[in-house]
């Protein structure tokens, strides 16, 4: 649970449990079919042959909210397409359409169409071979007021009931983001609900099922400051259902703050008795964050014992520079905090004699001063290729609205992309950085690209889906179905057998694959490639061949960029395994 009570386990079979319609409650059987007809017709122009069955599971996984459902539903099923065969065969190959779109993007002669004239690319694209003005990042970023201030995105992860949104209330209260008022409604709130100590929680988790079930379900992202710094804050799921969602925050961050729980038994619930804590924390050092604060919570409950607070943090510290995590001691920083009553957050209450023992910083003082090897060195990031993962888009007025972390590189209004998979090219038209309008944005940065909508066949958002990638025309990324990776294993319950399907992820993007190839057995002091290997064990590291199923994957061999070419694979439900692109 992410809040500060135990109500979350009357709820567990509610999460876990598997679709039956024939043992559905009678009020959830009527709102089944109340909704049905409603979903059918929302995806009637998208898709009208989605077998029924899965439009049922999909409201019941969604807690039967139309919105969700319809979004689960369309990232399963592609959009159904009409055929026009001989129109496409009258048109000019993609070659000609990539040279008839550079001529023609920019040409103001539109008086000239006619209607029914016969349309020229579907999507226009600006000249590539136009030459630009090389941008001097120096001096825009030091006469920018916005980036005055040094940006640290960080993503909070931990265990279901650590308290993880009930810590980020406290922060945006404390910090001025979010005033009294909005509190004390949401005291009331929360109180009629009888759940009077989620109010701080209620600031992130805004919708019915997460306040009903006392559980975040999506990753909350929030843009604050304070007076040294811009944070993009981003409040991850904890419950092992949601880990998906959970990997997607984490990609997102330079940092991470991993909340526990102190209260005795509770810890240990999260830590030891397969609790998230473990996977999470292996999740975070495989997807590249560099540096973790750990937040010992709810440390008022034993009343801010440092007998306690030594005793987690050296169980955690054994295990966090284990070899099945890999931290080293000097990426780890342990701070005490009650992220309820505020104590220790981003004000200190000096009055109490049982905490004079701890002389470190407030959370908010560390967050503001921590060092990170991934500060923006303005004098190498404009040689960097351009890459950023999608995180959202929705079509608004005639325009589609990308939203995205900036893994490399700079981007500028007027440039010319390309979205990978679907190899569709653009111009951006405009940039939002924390909802302010630049003429550019760096490395590190989550930013919104506003593109025309009439640039895009049909008008769709379809070429950009979560985990898509967009890059600058010309760009050296691969866009593959296979490729070779260095796969290392964690604990496993059963072998990893050649064509078992997994769930890979690079990012915040998420793929079916299996394995077609094992090459090479490397953790063994004798390595074994045999022409009958044909599975994998726990703690094996192994070169491998993968294969994508459905769309290829953007991806870069790890030393050339260590997000686009880290992976991790999951499979029924748990993390697996981890690996670096080596070879396409």
């Amino acid at each position: 649970m992410d809040y500060d009570d135990e109500d979350y386990y009357s709820h567990g079979e509610d999460v876990e449990g598997e679709f039956n319609e024939d043992s559905l409650p009678n009020d959830e059987y009527d709102k089944l079919y109340e909704l049905l007809p409603k979903l059918k017709a929302k995806l009637k122009d998208y898709n009208d042959e989605i077998p029924q069955q899965d439009l049922k599971e999909a409201l019941y996984y969604n807690y039967y909210e139309l919105g969700p459902s319809i979004e689960e539903l369309k990232s399963k099923f592609k959009k159904k397409k009409i055929e026009k065969i001989k129109q496409s065969f009258d048109q000019p190959s993609p070659d000609d359409k990539i040279l008839q779109a550079q001529s023609s993007a920019f040409n103001d002669n539109f008086g000239n169409l006619k209607l029914g004239s016969k349309p020229k690319s579907p999507s226009p694209a600006p000249a590539a071979a136009k030459t630009k003005k090389k941008l001097d990042i120096e001096s825009k970023l030091a006469s920018n007021k916005t980036y005055s201030k040094p940006h640290k995105s960080f993503v909070v992860i931990g265990h279901v009931d650590a308290g993880k949104s009930t810590l980020m209330g406290r922060i945006l209260l404390d910090y001025g983001i979010v005033d009294a008022k909005t509190v004390d409604k949401l005291v009331k709130e929360s109180t009629r609900a009888g759940k009077g100590s989620f109010a701080l929680a209620w600031i992130l988790d805004q919708t019915e099922e997460e306040r009903s079930h006392g559980v975040t379900v999506d990753i909350c992202a929030t843009d604050f400051e304070t007076s040294t710094t811009r944070f993009t804050a981003i409040d991850a799921p904890g419950h092992r259902d949601f880990v998906p969602q959970m990997i997607g925050g984490v990609s997102q961050a330079d940092f991470a703050l991993l909340v526990v729980d102190a209260i005795e038994g509770e810890f240990e619930s999260g830590f030891a008795m397969d609790g998230q804590t473990k996977e999470h924390t292996i999740l975070a050092k495989n997807l590249g964050i560099e540096k973790l604060c750990i937040a010992i919570n709810k440390l008022d409950k034993e009343d801010w014992s440092q007998d306690r607070f030594n005793q987690i943090k050296l169980q955690l510290t054994e295990y966090l520079t284990s070899d099945e995590v890999e931290f080293t001691e000097d990426q780890l920083d342990f701070i005490p905090i009650s992220g309820l009553s505020g104590n220790n957050v981003v004000n200190r209450d000096e009055s109490i004699e049982s905490f004079n023992w701890y002389k470190g910083p407030t959370l908010g003082k560390y967050l503001e001063t921590v060092k990170l090897s991934s500060n923006i060195d303005s004098k190498k990031v404009q040689d960097e290729e351009f890459y950023l993962t999608v995180s959202d888009s929705f079509k608004d007025k005639g325009e589609i609205k990308v939203t995205g972390k900036i893994i490399s590189g700079v981007i500028e209004s007027g440039d010319t992309i390309v979205s990978l998979p679907s190899d569709i090219t653009l111009s951006v038209q405009s940039l939002l950085v924390a909802n302010n309008k630049f003429d550019f944005a760096i490395n590190g940065e989550v930013v919104q690209l506003t593109f025309k909508a009439n640039q895009v066949t049909n008008d769709t958002i379809d070429p950009f889906r979560i985990g898509d990638l967009i890059a600058h025309v010309g760009s050296p990324i691969h866009t593959v179905k296979k490729f070779t990776i260095s796969l290392h294993l964690f604990n496993l319950d059963k072998p990893l057998l050649v064509g078992t399907p997994f769930v890979l992820f690079r990012n915040n993007c998420q793929v079916p694959a299996r394995i077609i190839k094992l090459i090479e057995v490397t953790s063994s002091q004798k390595k074994k490639k045999k022409k009958n290997l044909l599975h994998l064990v726990s703690k094996q590291t192994a070169i491998v061949e993968i294969e994508i199923e459905g769309n290829p994957l953007p991806l870069t061999i790890f030393k050339d960029n260590k997000t686009l070419g880290r992976i991790v694979i999951r499979r029924e439900g748990s993390t697996v395994g981890a690996g670096t692109v080596i070879g396409f």
